[in-house]
């Protein structure tokens, strides 16, 4: 974790600025709901056979004298031409010992895809869907509660799903806190406090009203605090880390009282049973795409699959095939036994359901992350790898701060994902009703989305921070070497996504009565927005090495007066801004929506086409972002210990990752469109049967 040395650069009056930002939300808003990677390393990779430490070189000469990093083998060419003592500079070969020197790869090619390209296809779909199956459920689940009549059954299941809502949120609140204000074992605080919290202020009211919302906020944060501070191992106690607490103690004292006491809104519940019947199905799909990605490891990977599955035995042999089999069997009993278990008046049963599906999945999604930081940075001293035991070959350095960015990332996407549902339904329907309960569909899947997606930067710097003291080798492959670009590419995509989102809030709030007087903020907003982004992705140079290479242009530099755009503190202050004015216009919004009537059905059609444009951008960064991850071990399987001797071991050009990555896209973005025409769109083209009054859903009194 980054400590808060690592964060002293940050201004006072910054931090001042977010806490005054976070506290006037907690006051103020009431959400209606309440009133990457890629799998070359889902199987992840770790062990035994290790390569000796003999280094290259050091430095900016390792990138430009090693010739299995040039994007194009002119390159190569026109180096070994002008010297012809490359080949004895080349030591790479030095590395290749052990399992690695004796693994045998035979050239692979189906339908112009060879070994990396085949597995790279099945492993980006693989993960995509995955994210569906695992972010959508907690939408999902949430949504249930808020359709539920307030039955005894339902409201014990509200204190386990307030329990896990508060472990989600104050994951989130504690990491954010822990990078912006420096908070050691700031996730640890937020954690602990604010799902104690929850859990005893959801016990004391499920009896009776007892406590309302702001005594509620208090008794969390008091046995929040408490608890939190007894449990989170630190020598000297901080006065910040007893605020965070406290501010996680009345998030989730909060919350668990307003979610106890909503009123039921059959909206909620047919929501989430229409995103359910699209779960069940992509769940088929994860499962084929998973198989058919271990079936191509098989084949043309089997050496490095056999090493793999040696050093992760109870993983893979007996872990993995439990949670999956489990999860599996939750998932069709949670997607098949809804009507019925609403039928016998057990809803509470159904959410209990859904709770432990959520568990499964996020249990699963950890497990897996294990094996696959390993593949990035495996444990030192790496001479020791064979003799440490499987579980350190799991949690290495960078594995919580992948599971926090996974975890923040899936909830991302599912919002979106519920966005463009919201979005297709819309466009597809052509009665009255059915479109403004779309666009309120569409509205929700964009308040979930945007809401999470503002923390999703501090996710990633924590896993890049972590990735830096590691070996900042591979930091600056990522960021000033051959993955520069790619980054670049990845700032433009976020920027772009950010502003979009605040334009499909810009949009939806001309159809809400009264919301005109934030306009003016707004604009001024969009502005500091444009800015910037701007600043965000430009690069100091653009060429991707860092010293330029034969063919291309030493001069396609910024200008030394325009330098300090590319300066960490310019990106952070930028990313910052970004985030900001993203969380102040969604501040604007929700107020705006619990003041003023919203007229659904009306939006403008730019708003529904944004939605769309959302998610497409958001599973198109998912990949891409896998795809850096993957990339930056550079020739590797394991950096440093299991060398990858396929003829693609360097990094492809950007046009060439850019075509796959858009193909893949593409493809899982038509397998969903049709997955939601049949599994929401099609049954309505059928006559149901009447539903007896006796069953029908009914609203709390």
């Amino acid at each position: 974790m980054p400590s808060s040395h690592h964060l002293q650069h940050k201004s006072s009056y910054l931090k001042i600025l977010f806490a005054f930002l976070f506290i006037f939300s907690l006051v103020h808003l009431a959400p209606e709901p309440f009133s990457s990677s890629s799998t070359f390393s889902t199987l992840g990779e770790p062990s035994t056979a290790y390569a000796q430490e003999e280094e290259v070189e050091d430095g900016l000469e390792e990138f430009a004298e090693d010739d299995e990093f040039a994007d194009e083998d002119e390159f190569a060419d026109e180096e070994e031409e002008g010297d012809g003592e490359e080949e004895e500079d080349d030591k790479a070969y030095l590395t290749d010992i052990g399992i690695a020197k004796d693994q045998v790869i035979e050239p692979f090619s189906f339908l112009g895809f060879s070994n990396r390209k085949i597995i790279w296809v099945a492993a980006q779909l693989h993960i995509l869907f995955a994210s569906f199956i695992l972010g959508c459920p907690m939408f999902v689940v949430i949504m249930e509660v808020m359709g539920a009549r307030r039955t005894q059954g339902v409201r014990k299941a509200i204190i386990l799903s307030n329990v896990f809502l508060g472990i989600l949120i104050g994951v989130v609140i504690g990491i954010t806190g822990e990078i912006i204000i420096g908070i050691h074992h700031g996730v640890l605080y937020g954690l602990w406090a604010c799902s104690f919290a929850a859990l005893i202020v959801s016990f004391l009211n499920y009896f009776h009203r007892l406590l309302n919302v702001k005594v509620s906020a208090a008794v969390g944060a008091v046995f929040g605090t408490i608890i939190s501070i007894s449990l989170t191992p630190v020598e000297h106690i901080e006065t910040s880390g007893i605020v965070l607490a406290l501010l996680n103690g009345a998030v989730g004292g909060m919350i668990s009282n307003m979610i106890m006491f909503a009123k039921s809104d059959f909206k909620f519940e047919r929501l989430a049973h229409e995103i359910t019947k699209v779960i069940g199905m992509c769940y088929s799909f994860t499962a084929l795409t998973g198989g058919l990605f271990l079936l191509i490891m098989i084949v043309v990977y089997s050496d490095f699959i056999s090493y793999l599955l040696g050093n992760f035995p109870v993983l893979f042999m007996i872990v993995y095939p439990t949670l999956f089999i489990l999860e599996t069997i939750v998932m069709y009993i949670y997607v098949y036994s809804w009507d019925p278990l609403n039928q016998q008046n057990k809803k509470g049963r159904h959410i209990v359901c859904g709770i432990i599906l959520n568990v499964l999945g996020l249990t699963l999604l950890a497990a897996l992350d294990g094996p696959a930081t390993f593949m990035q940075t495996p444990p030192k001293p790496l001479a020791e790898l064979g003799n440490i035991s499987e579980w350190s070959k799991i949690a290495t350095s960078t594995w919580m701060p992948l599971n926090y960015h996974r975890l923040v990332g899936n909830g991302t996407f599912g919002g979106y994902m519920v966005g463009i549902i919201g979005a297709y339904m819309y466009l597809w329907s052509t009665k009255k009703e059915e479109k403004e309960y779309y666009d309120w569909v569409g509205y929700m899947g964009n308040i979930i989305g945007v809401g999470i997606m503002i923390p999703l930067p501090a996710m990633g710097y924590i896993f890049v921070s972590e990735i830096y003291q590691y070996d900042a080798t591979i930091g600056m492959y990522i960021m000033s070497d051959r993955e520069s670009m790619f980054m670049l590419v990845q700032g433009l995509l976020v920027g772009t996504m950010f502003s979009a989102s605040n334009i499909y809030m810009w949009v939806s709030m001309k159809r809400i009565e009264n919301a005109q007087r934030f306009f003016p903020a707004m604009k001024f907003g969009f502005i500091l927005i444009v800015i910037s982004v701007a600043i965000w992705f430009t690069p100091r140079r653009f060429f991707a090495t860092m010293m330029p290479e034969p063919g291309m242009n030493p001069d396609m530099v910024l200008p030394d007066n325009l330098a300090f755009m590319a300066l960490m503190i310019s990106k952070n202050t930028a990313a910052f801004a970004l985030v900001t004015v993203t969380f102040i216009n969604y501040i604007f919004y929700t107020i705006a929506t619990k003041t003023g009537k919203v007229h659904y059905g009306k939006i403008n059609p730019l708003g529904v086409y944004v939605l769309i444009f959302l998610g497409f951008a958001d599973i198109w960064l998912m990949s891409w972002m896998g795809t850096i991850r993957e990339l930056s071990r550079m020739n590797w399987h394991v950096y440093k210990v299991f060398k990858d001797i396929t003829p693609e071991k360097f990094a492809p050009t950007l046009a060439e990752s850019g075509f796959h990555v858009t193909a893949i896209v593409w493809t899982f973005f038509i397998i969903m469109t049709a997955t939601i025409w049949i599994a929401i769109k099609y049954p309505k083209t059928t006559k149901k049967p009447a539903i007896p009054a006796s069953t029908a859903p009914q609203m709390a009194e």
